[in-house]
């Protein structure tokens, strides 16, 4: 059952990110086509503003899915109620935090943006961002029972029909009458559409869920707010780290840089969004297995993982080094784009940051919060400190290269060490230190797939989307083929490759 709702969620997932992710291309390009780069600028911006004020959910989110994890396998109606209840307080107490600091943010916009004096309504355009992120907590939570039951592709699946219609009513209107308040406010109230949905089905599907009025007892209580504490702390480093870019590029550089600098993420997002739906399709399972199995088959199953998701990481990392920048002058135009040592630094973060995705993911369904919460506080400053001392020299470069040092300095060896630690804990030390082997190779096989595509891009340069697209296709098959060549003998390769014969002999029985 696990495989079947993980094969479920995945591809429900994933297809929807690939649609979802065509959808957004089509959208900025009419978005960059119907007005200027300044508001391309303003929209990064204030996406991360926003970003950096959900600070308020503190983590709330994934602490209390953690805790609906045991429950849920074991059909705790009573308890599963107690805990969207705390979670539903919790989050109403989110929604009017996040609109008090977002007011009280109002008198230093004009200190956080340089070069936007010819963008009207500044003020207007910033507090439909701030209603639209706290409205966005009232009913969000419901659908973490969901994430519980491993039934997570139903809230994809809602996501993915009101993003179509969001991306279809935006491009009339830019097109219509080039109107950026319009388009927000389209942007705004849609994106709310898939809680109401959800909450509605969640009514019907669990009713016990309305009939209980309790709260869990105060031990569980301390127990989640513990986590929760623990998660703030992490949560920080993810704003600080990943939402204080646009800010300083914004303070420093001004808003045409932030307009470049946010077509780049808008694929890195993409990209990033694509690899979580992966991961969100496993947590269900993976948090299901955790509560149920003992630690040795939890250790074989995080290696496959991990394995599975070096190879992703691994081939989107190439790809990118290859034909971002082609990708970038075809949809936007070659004005659009940033020299390629910078683009090599963003996909430098990138890589590093996708490689942390299977420890963070154990982290989360196992509930080791506590044991790194430091952690993420060391990473905050450090790249704070380091961005800032950068930027000054070397521009975006420098708040990249801030991330990837805060990244390498705690991130990359705190985690594995964790989840051996607590997680595993039998010979970790011997684990430990073959996971930082196995990490240098993956390193050094993807650095120089990189270099080679790089080589062979800038010998024969890009000039259309079917050179982009069979070049495409020759990365694919020669990556392919480095996998093969290198870890064919491997047990996680060949794990891999008989669960996926599996559910080809299963999908075969199927039809």
């Amino acid at each position: 059952m696990r495989t079947r709702y993980t094969l479920i969620n995945m591809l429900v997932n994933i297809g929807g990110q690939f649609f979802t992710m065509l959808l957004s291309f089509i959208n900025r390009m009419v978005f960059i086509h119907c007005l200027s780069a300044a508001y391309l600028g303003v929209n990064g911006l204030f996406t991360d503003v926003l970003s950096i004020l959900n600070f308020a959910e503190l983590g709330i989110g994934t602490a209390m899915v953690f805790s609906m994890y045991e429950p849920a396998a074991r059909d705790d109606e009573q308890k599963l109620a107690r805990l969207m209840n705390l979670y539903k307080w919790m989050y109403r107490a989110v929604a009017a935090s996040v609109l008090l600091f977002g007011l009280v943010l109002l008198p230093f916009l004009p200190y956080l943006i340089k070069g936007g004096e010819g963008i009207e309504h500044i003020t207007l355009i910033y507090m439909i961002y701030v209603l639209g992120s706290a409205s966005s907590y009232l009913l969000n939570y419901k659908s973490s029972i969901y994430q519980a039951y491993q039934k997570g592709y139903i809230r994809a699946g809602w996501n993915m029909v009101c993003e179509f219609i969001k991306t279809v009513l935006q491009i009339a209107i830019l097109l219509l009458t080039g109107n950026f308040i319009l388009y927000l406010v389209v942007q705004q109230a849609v994106q709310f559409l898939p809680n109401i949905m959800v909450s509605r089905r969640v009514d019907k599907e669990f009713p016990y869920l309305k009939e209980c009025r309790e709260l869990p007892d105060r031990e569980e209580r301390n127990g989640i707010l513990k986590n929760i504490g623990a998660m703030s702390m992490h949560k920080l480093a993810i704003v600080i780290v990943r939402n204080t870019d646009s800010l300083l590029m914004s303070s420093f550089i001004g808003l045409t840089t932030v307009g470049l600098y946010s077509n780049y993420r808008l694929v890195i997002n993409a990209l990033n969004n694509l690899m979580t739906k992966v991961v969100t399709a496993f947590s269900g399972s993976v948090g299901n297995f955790a509560a149920l199995e003992n630690s040795d088959r939890l250790y074989q199953v995080y290696k496959e993982m991990d394995f599975l998701f070096f190879v992703l990481s691994g081939y989107l990392t190439g790809g990118l080094m290859m034909l971002f920048n082609s990708l970038i002058a075809l949809l936007f135009g070659e004005e659009y784009c940033f020299p390629m040592a910078i683009v090599v630094f963003i996909v430098t973060e990138f890589y590093i940051t996708r490689m942390r995705q299977t420890n963070l993911l154990f982290r989360e369904v196992m509930g080791l919060f506590w044991n790194d919460r430091y952690k993420a506080v060391a990473e905050s400053v450090i790249n704070l400190v380091v961005s800032l001392v950068l930027v000054q020299r070397y521009g975006v470069t420098g708040i990249v290269g801030g991330t990837i040092i805060s990244t390498l300095c705690t991130c990359t060896w705190i985690e594995p060490y964790i989840f051996l630690k607590y997680g595993v804990r039998e010979d970790w030390q011997q684990k430990y230190r073959a996971y930082f082997a196995e990490y240098l190779k993956r390193l050094l096989l993807t650095a120089a797939v990189s270099a080679a595509a790089v080589l062979w891009v800038q010998r024969f340069p890009v000039d259309n989307f079917c050179i982009f697209i069979l070049d495409g296709l020759l990365y694919t098959a020669v990556f392919a083929g480095v996998i093969v060549l290198f870890y064919r003998g491997s047990a996680e390769y060949a794990a891999l490759k008989q669960r996926g014969l599996e559910l080809l002999k299963r999908n075969k029985e199927y039809t």
